[in-house]
């Protein structure tokens, strides 16, 4: 929300009033700390207290933007230094947070315990309507109360749990985590958060988001201190997770039962990697053998020579596939249907290429190096060059122009 200074006003009384513009025309006032920060809005000439107390202000950041001698810097200073400052980590429902903190001396015995948890039940209240008066009543009310109204257990270790959580928004969306925590706790996930020495939103994100990948340890503690954003982290999160369900998923189809375990001694991505790899070799190996009785391939249309190497194996196309880091394994079938034939190029760069055939000519159909990075020029001469010198009849060689 963009506040024009022009249109804040700090009344003699004490008041801070705001005219609004945009999105909507809107005149509306908070009174001072020591009359709660209740908020009123101006209709037909008269001031009306309005339930809706935040109008997506946070009162703190507006005022440490414009500078203490500004008129939002002058209101909020009226607020204990104390309060500011505890206050200050919570940008969502922050001024909706002061409100109850001015107005409710439970919610400041609350807070000074776990402040996070207030936080949370004054979110909660917001998003599902709850009436003054249920929140007032938990305020006084055990903790593990509160925990219990927000759709979870009250358990001790995760009160201990929340009051050691670092956020880095204080936003809407680290709000929903913490709540999606007290919804989901398992104890192996709160176990899991409890040995980390400095908990923050991320480890968070981690348990609640990708709980099957707790067991992995490496990314628990390896993977979140990189991130600097949730949208980040869960889309690295995403990537790896996609990998742990292939590996369970190859897993089940050769039949083996201790896939967690196996999962779990994974050191780190490479590792991981390395297991995806080696069972996905299996199972092709499983299908090839199944469907064509053989792991050799059709013999190649024309020999190689010392930097020009076919591809006459299944082992040997894996190996090619895990190197090269594309989907060349994926070519068995066309290659056992003697549709295509995959060479790999020493020099001038190291290369995969595929020899196929259109309208019953030998065409080289693609060149990719690593990662299915483009040849250079002086690599697609070099497979040109010999195939020329290789055979007498005319060949078309279609990926010459695009490179």
């Amino acid at each position: 929300m963009w506040l024009d200074p022009q249109h804040m006003e700090m009344t003699a009384s004490g008041h801070f009033e705001i005219r609004l513009e945009q999105p909507f025309a809107i005149h509306f006032r908070y009174s001072c700390w020591r009359s709660g920060l209740v908020c009123e809005r101006r209709e037909q000439g008269r001031w009306v207290t309005d339930a809706h107390t935040d109008y997506g202000m946070a009162l703190l950041d507006i005022a440490r933007l414009a500078g203490e001698q500004s008129v939002p810097g002058r209101f909020a200073g009226q607020i204990p230094v104390s309060v500011r400052r505890a206050v200050q980590p919570y940008f969502y429902q922050q001024t909706r947070l002061l409100q109850w903190l001015a107005r409710e001396p439970a919610a400041g015995e609350l807070f000074a315990h776990s402040p996070h948890l207030l936080w949370l039940l004054v979110a909660h209240s917001e998003l599902e309507g709850w009436p003054a008066i249920q929140v007032s009543a938990l305020l006084s009310a055990p903790r593990r109360n509160v925990v219990q109204a927000l759709g979870g257990e009250g358990s001790k270790a995760l009160l201990k749990l929340l009051g050691r959580v670092q956020l880095v928004r204080g936003d809407l969306k680290e709000c929903r985590l913490l709540l999606q925590l007290c919804r989901e706790q398992t104890p192996m996930m709160l176990r899991v958060l409890a040995q980390q020495p400095a908990l923050t939103i991320y480890h968070v994100l981690f348990a609640v988001r990708f709980p099957e990948l707790l067991q992995s340890r490496f990314m628990l503690l390896n993977e979140v201190s990189r991130f600097s954003s949730c949208d980040a982290l869960t889309a690295r999160l995403k990537s790896i997770s996609r990998i742990w369900q292939d590996v369970l998923r190859l897993a089940e189809a050769l039949n083996i039962p201790d896939a967690g375990r196996a999962l779990n001694r994974c050191a780190d991505m490479d590792a991981l990697n390395r297991l995806h790899d080696r069972w996905t070799d299996r199972l092709n190996r499983q299908h090839c053998l199944a469907a064509h009785g053989s792991m050799y391939f059709p013999a190649p249309p024309l020999p190689g020579n010392e930097h020009i190497i076919p591809i006459e194996t299944l082992e040997d196309l894996q190996a090619e596939s895990r190197l090269m880091r594309h989907c060349v394994a994926s070519y068995v079938n066309r290659i056992m249907a003697g549709e295509c034939y995959i060479y790999r190029i020493m020099q001038p760069q190291r290369a995969t290429f595929e020899l196929g055939y259109s309208q019953g000519q030998l065409t080289v159909m693609q060149v990719q190096l690593q990662r299915n990075h483009r040849a250079s020029n002086e690599t697609h001469q070099a497979i040109h060059d010999w195939l020329r010198r290789k055979n007498d009849k005319q060949i078309s060689y279609a990926n010459m122009q695009t490179g």
